[in-house]
Parts: structure tokens; C-alpha cells; sequence
């Protein structure tokens, strides 16, 4: 399992904050749907704070106002105040500032 601490991406991330519909389906092909909040992006990727863990590897559909893709979970590890998910766009998808600005980003030198 890759920890946030190795950090693996190519582009710059974004502090932020929003709320993320996420949804998968389970070990039987259930559909399952959460909110979580959205802690960072980037055009790769994105930092997703959830209540329940992910297994590393699960493909999960993403949605709020402005965009919508799918990502793969590359780490799962629990934080302070629930699990700390690392998702990284799948081919075809990515980050794009003109088309969606989170509520609250903030943009670091």
C-alpha cells in the first residue's frame, strides 16, 4: 500500500475543500453511494476524505457540480476524522481549473 507520505504524483496539488459524491459497487455488485470531502486535486488526481475505508484498487465513480469521472483508490489509511483516500484519474479523465474550481481552493505558490 502507497501512504500519502510517499508521494508518487507528477503535477502540483491544490488545497481544498467540497463535497464529493463517490459511488462503487460492493463484493456482490451492489451499488454503493457516499458524499466525502474533498481535500485536494490535481490534474492527475485527487485527496478524498470518507467515512468508511476503500480497498487499494477499487474503481469508483466521482461527482459533484462541475465534474464527473472515474478514479482507482492507490491508498487508503485512516486519519484523524475518518479515512484519507488517494485516487488517481483514470485515462481520460482529468482536472481541468476552467471547467471546475472547488468551492474552496486555495492555490499555493
Amino acid at each position: 500500500m502507497v501512504k500519502p507520505s510517499e508521494e508518487r504524483r507528477n503535477d502540483h496539488r491544490e488545497l481544498c475543500a467540497d463535497f464529493v459524491q463517490i459511488a462503487w459497487n460492493d463484493q456482490r455488485g451492489r451499488p454503493i453511494s457516499y458524499v466525502g470531502l474533498l481535500e485536494d486535486v490535481s490534474p492527475g488526481g485527487l485527496g478524498l476524505s470518507l467515512d468508511l475505508p476503500l480497498s487499494v484498487g477499487q474503481v469508483v465513480h466521482l461527482h459533484t457540480k462541475g465534474f464527473e469521472g472515474e478514479a482507482v483508490v492507490c491508498y487508503c489509511e485512516l486519519g484523524e476524522y475518518g479515512y484519507l483516500l488517494g485516487l488517481e484519474f483514470q485515462e481520460g479523465c482529468a482536472w481541468d481549473r476552467e471547467k471546475w474550481k472547488p468551492k474552496h481552493l486555495l492555490t499555493l505558490p
